[in-house]
């Protein structure tokens, strides 16, 4: 309907007709003439005005007069026959000349339709222009259509392919998200294949370069939900020969992507070079083959080859197109995939070496600190001979302090790895600062008086009780002073200096007058292994990392400062004060009890030294103690003998104590105390898992051991025994 009504519309248009004549009488008598026609009449007086007219509308038909002045009708047709649009429009010339031979001849000659006499027979005149008008009409008319069929064609086209681009990004979305599902490849291209199966075609095939194999196939899919037998026969085919490795290794070599649309011996012969695999391609029945590399930053890292049996499937640039952005995704996702296995053996790696460190850390500490314990012990027993000189006595102070330090510098580094993952554990009671902070200053005196230094104490803090772990608390104290007086030459100056702040936290400073620290190293002198330009005078980098992690969890806060090199340095602690009161104060000396148990223990240890040297000790304080050296002997001892505590190292030689924990402790309860040179958090852990009640690190100290002993021994309401021999 609507192209009829369209039709109708150019139907009543009017029409151009030129009517060229100098003449101005005639010209009027042709429009009379012509009047009837009811078309558009356009007059030129002359041949240059027709051809302006020309140059700005079309006409249907010229009705041009042959003698004119200066340019006659003939010469003006010539022109008009120059122009591409005017050069098959009709031209009826009229001429009063009766030499019809030539003019006729030339007029035809320049392309006229028809050549007319003066006078003119205006009947006839009108049929001719009437004739041509309705000509010019039905050609325009049929120019309209054919130009709206056109259009029509194209919308259709372009239609067409915004629907198929639509498909495409669908295609491509879906298998983005296939893609993404999961970062092992081979599960990845599983789901690949079988997504292009049955989409874009009816086999498919993909190749990965392996390091190790080559190029090899790590997918394959067939339409196996169409239930065509010829299908499965061909995926069968296709499987059990070469020729789809050999359009992959193609592929791979050029890093260009093949097409071959139409199955010709020819064709055939350009990708297979080998008589065999084109022999395959032909009992496949194959139409079609697309084959594209999977490239990553101008990396080839496989293929993927797509087979049609079915003739009716499209293959063109488009589809290349498809298959190219389909792989330029796939080696995308594949590169994913290598980043997540590269992560997951480094992570691997990562978690394999750190539990290499911590177990190198914890056999580091308990052989370090397993021949301290009879040193310590030995000390502790000489100390208490009545007849030892003041001289000895001090001696003997010295090696139990030097060794207590030596105990410490282990801790370190076992410190270092329980902050590092947050295993540090606090065992808050009230203390007095003053007292902890003499007693760390106390132990740095040797040096101090050794290096003459010239040490300032002024405590004037008021407010002392802090609800801290002393032996945590005093290791920050001992750190910092440590460092100063380390960090100090000869015949310096240290100061320490207490005080409350004006929210009344307590608070200590520490300076020296040392090597200072530059302004490049202060912001990093916390962080673990950072001393800058100290390094030089040794220690592993550990103790401010550590101290400040002791602070932080104290729920306090540590600074530095200082004015660079050699201009010394201050740390300054603030630590938030207790809210609860206590009159008492923190006490280093052995706890006493009231009625002391003589508990029966058994004491396991492997080292020579320390079993003599803690048997003795324990003995000395009244209990009853057997000794074993390892799991068998101890095991002997229990079947004959019944015990309230079993003291015991972890590493055995022929077992481990927790082992035997486990073993006397389903037999009858007893107390376990673990006196062991691993001290991670780990050990501890495992100990009081399996009934361990109390985890000692080696150095043990004695005073310590008995507390628990006896602790244990009014918790649990032992018999006293006599005292063992």
């Amino acid at each position: 309907m609507v192209a009829e009504s369209n039709a109708a519309e150019a139907a009543e248009e009017k029409v151009n007709i030129l009517i060229v004549d100098d003449r101005s009488d005639k010209l009027l008598g042709y429009e009379v003439v012509l009047a009837e026609l009811n078309q558009n009449l356009v007059r030129a007086t002359s041949g240059t005005a027709a051809l302006r007219c020309l140059l700005k509308q079309d006409f249907a038909v010229i009705l041009l007069d042959v003698n004119m002045p200066g340019m006659d009708g003939f010469e003006t047709a010539a022109l008009i026959r120059q122009r591409g649009r005017s050069e098959t429009t009709p031209i009826i010339f009229i001429s009063a000349v009766n030499d019809t031979e030539n003019h006729v001849s030339r007029g035809y000659s320049l392309g006229a339709v028809d050549y007319i006499l003066t006078p003119v027979v205006p009947e006839i005149l009108r049929a001719k222009i009437a004739v041509f008008v309705d000509l010019f009409k039905k050609t325009e008319q049929i120019k309209r259509q054919a130009e709206e069929r056109t259009r029509f064609l194209q919308e259709q086209a372009a239609r067409a392919e915004a629907e198929l681009r639509q498909e495409q990004l669908g295609f491509l979305a879906e298998a983005s998200n296939v893609l993404a599902g999961s970062l092992e490849y081979q599960d990845t291209f599983e789901n690949l294949a079988r997504l292009v199966v049955p989409r874009l075609a009816d086999l498919c095939v993909i190749h990965l370069i392996d390091a190790k194999t080559g190029l090899r196939e790590v997918a394959a899919a067939h339409d196996e939900a169409s239930g065509d037998t010829g299908i499965a026969k061909a995926a069968e085919l296709l499987s059990s020969s070469d020729a789809a490795k050999q359009v992959a290794s193609r592929v791979v070599e050029t890093a260009k992507s093949d097409m071959l649309c139409e199955f010709k011996s020819a064709a055939l012969s350009t990708l297979f070079d080998r008589t065999e695999d084109q022999q395959v391609m032909r009992e496949l029945g194959a139409c079609s083959l697309i084959a594209v590399p999977i490239r990553a930053r101008e990396r080839v890292l496989g293929s993927i080859t797509m087979i049609n049996t079915t003739p009716l499937r499209p293959c063109g640039p488009n589809e290349l197109s498809l298959v190219e952005e389909l792989a330029q995704r796939a080696a995308l996702a594949l590169e994913n995939a290598g980043l997540y296995t590269a992560a997951q053996q480094a992570r691997t790696e990562a978690e394999r070496a750190n539990l290499a460190k911590d177990q190198f850390l914890a056999m580091l500490s308990h052989e370090s600190r397993t021949p301290l314990t009879p040193v310590l012990n030995s000390v502790l027993a000489l100390e208490h001979e009545e007849e030892l000189s003041a001289e000895g006595r001090a001696s003997l102070e010295m090696i139990r302090r030097n060794v207590e330090l030596e105990a410490r510098l282990i801790d370190d580094l076992l410190d270092l790895t329980r902050i590092s993952k947050g295993k540090v554990q606090l065992n808050r009671e009230i203390v007095d600062g003053h007292s902890l902070l003499r007693t760390a200053l106390e132990i740095c005196q040797a040096d101090v008086d050794q290096k003459h230094l010239d040490l300032t104490l002024n405590l004037g803090a008021r407010d002392v009780q802090l609800q801290a772990d002393p032996a945590r608390l005093q290791q920050i104290f001992w750190n910092l002073i440590k460092n100063a007086v380390k960090f100090t030459p000869k015949g310096g100056r240290v100061m320490i200096t207490t005080g409350n702040d004006e929210s009344g936290a307590f608070r200590v400073e520490i300076a020296d007058s040392g090597m200072g620290i530059d302004a490049d190293s202060l912001p990093k002198i916390f962080n673990a292994f950072e001393q800058g330009e100290r390094t030089r005078l040794g220690g592993l980098g550990l103790g401010l990392a550590i101290t400040k992690a002791l602070v932080e969890r104290h729920k306090g806060s540590i600074s530095a400062e200082s004015a660079g090199r050699n201009q010394g340095a201050k740390f300054t602690v603030v630590l938030p004060l207790s809210r609860q009161k206590s009159g008492g104060k923190m006490s280093t000396a052995a706890p006493s009890f009231d009625n002391r148990q003589s508990m029966r223990i058994l004491l396991v240890e492997d080292h020579e030294d320390t079993n003599r040297s803690l048997t003795n000790l324990l003995r000395r304080r009244g209990y009853a103690v057997q000794s074993a050296n390892n799991v068998q002997s101890a095991l002997d001892l229990a079947a004959t003998e019944q015990f309230d505590v079993l003291v015991s190292d972890i590493g055995l030689p022929d077992g481990s104590g927790i082992d035997l924990m486990q073993t006397l402790h389903a037999t009858h309860p007893l107390i376990g105390i673990a006196l062991t040179g691993f001290g991670m958090e780990d050990d501890i852990q495992r100990s009081q898992k399996v009934g361990f009640e109390h985890h000692l690190v080696k150095p043990v100290d004695l005073n310590r051991l008995d507390a628990l002993i006896q602790t244990a021994a009014q918790t649990r309401g032992a018999t006293a025994l006599p005292s063992a021999p």
